[in-house]
């Protein structure tokens, strides 16, 4: 940690002893002033990148994300390996030999390492594997990993939404991993991006702050001595049920994307609209928005959570936008611009994803420490009728997660020091499995 580091963090921590009963939720700092050019660097290069000639990457996942990470760690120098499971993602770097990356922070055509279209490759030898896909797919990557995996090995999700690193773990417990592995999740995605072509990526930003965290948090100092290599911004949190709370991806999308369909309807039909700037409205935002995210910060409180972001928060935060309320925000952030609104209610997983992967894992959160969730509970349910699937019974619950009939304190402790799943220490049945080597 470098000294201007040091001193905002001992700074805080001072900040949090004087608030009332300890609030230790982020200091409201007005955003720093924006350099003639009017842009704004996320991160000092020099703090950036200096074991990117030992660290190898893989970057699994070949959509908007993937593209940008896969890009941007190439032009920083890192070895990486670029794999997903749909060919049409991967044909058109190999075609054009790699990817080219667009926007003010980082620009440049850049050589993928490798591109692969088998899975054992890709994470044979990683050092740090990023998974960059829809919290959907956490389920299946995991159990195509259990066999591939090698002790020493750090595979983070990004992100890990609701309830992600919990349930990747108990899933590489039922299919045997015997990987001594750690085990992260992010609180939200690094960039703001989109792609822009075949084999070319926007990074609209690339955020200012992010936190992550191991499961469980005692493997914390072994996730970030390598993702702060790359990513110097993600701040160590207390453990993940602090990132999965601190999501903010089901306050912003899924009732935006209900409540305002003529705009799905208008980009099916070819007008060129943008999601935040077109399809968010000042209705949704003051009585659905602010309503989850109250009900969200809620849950969190109640579970023990001693960071808790506010949206409004995590706008500051992220991207040095400040607003007095959450539409205000929403406008005011120009990193939004140039996302594309969907052209279809189930585009861009905005209801697939953030339905049963965080609305429902919050829901019933609240439920097990006796918290209302009255306008999650009503989103979940518009959503079920809208896409004729019962999001309840398709979506994580705490049972799921391995953390059925525990008490807040017990399911802190259990995010805190219980053994990885992918250790078998639930169901000691883990064997090495040479054939898959």
């Amino acid at each position: 940690m470098d000294f201007n580091a040091l001193v905002d963090r001992i700074v805080e921590e001072l900040e949090a002893r004087e608030r009332p009963g300890g609030d230790r939720s982020p200091r409201r700092r007005a955003a720093p002033s924006t350099p003639a050019g009017g842009f704004e660097r996320a991160v000092d290069p020099a703090r950036r990148a200096r074991r990117a000639g030992e660290i190898k990457l893989t970057v699994l996942g070949g959509g908007n994300g993937g593209l940008a990470m896969a890009g941007h760690m190439s032009l920083l120098g890192y070895e990486t390996t670029l794999w997903s499971p749909f060919s049409w993602e991967l044909e058109p770097v190999e075609e054009h030999g790699g990817i080219e990356v667009l926007g003010p922070e980082v620009s440049g055509f850049t050589k993928v390492a490798r591109v692969t279209r088998s899975l054992d490759e890709a994470v044979r030898g990683a050092d740090l594997i990023m998974i960059v896909a829809p919290a959907m797919s956490h389920r299946p990557y995991a159990s195509m990993l259990a066999p591939l995996l090698e002790s020493g090995q750090r595979v983070v999700l990004n992100p890990g939404r609701t309830g992600g690193a919990l349930e990747f773990a108990r899933v590489l417990t039922r299919f045997a991993c015997s990987a001594d592995i750690v085990l992260g999740e992010t609180q939200t995605f690094i960039y703001a991006a989109e792609r822009r072509g075949p084999n070319s990526v926007e990074i609209l930003k690339e955020k200012f702050r992010m936190r992550a965290a191991a499961f469980p948090a005692r493997d914390n100092d072994a996730l970030m001595a390598y993702l702060q290599d790359l990513y110097p911004q993600i701040e160590p949190a207390a453990h993940v049920l602090e990132t999965s709370l601190n999501n903010v991806a089901p306050v912003v999308h899924p009732g935006t994307v209900l409540l305002n369909t003529q705009v799905i309807e208008r980009t099916a039909a070819g007008e060129p609209l943008k999601f935040y700037k077109d399809q968010v409205t000042h209705s949704i935002a003051t009585l659905i928005m602010e309503d989850l995210d109250k009900e969200k910060q809620a849950v969190a409180r109640a579970l023990g959570i001693q960071e808790v972001w506010s949206l409004l928060d995590w706008y500051r935060e992220s991207y040095h936008v400040v607003g007095d309320t959450i539409y205000d925000a929403i406008m005011a952030n120009p990193y939004y611009e140039g996302f594309s609104a969907p052209s279809h209610i189930l585009a861009q997983n905005h209801i697939l994803d953030d339905v049963p992967n965080s609305l429902v894992p919050i829901a019933d959160f609240g439920r097990a420490v006796g918290v209302a969730t009255p306008t999650i509970d009503s989103i979940i349910s518009l959503a079920s009728a809208m896409c004729d699937i019962d999001w309840w019974s398709e979506g994580r619950t705490i049972e799921s997660l391995g953390l059925g009939g525990m008490a807040p304190q017990e399911m802190v402790a259990h995010v805190e020091r219980e053994a990885l799943g992918g250790r078998c220490s639930e169901s000691g049945v883990c064997r090495a499995f040479g054939f898959y080597r």
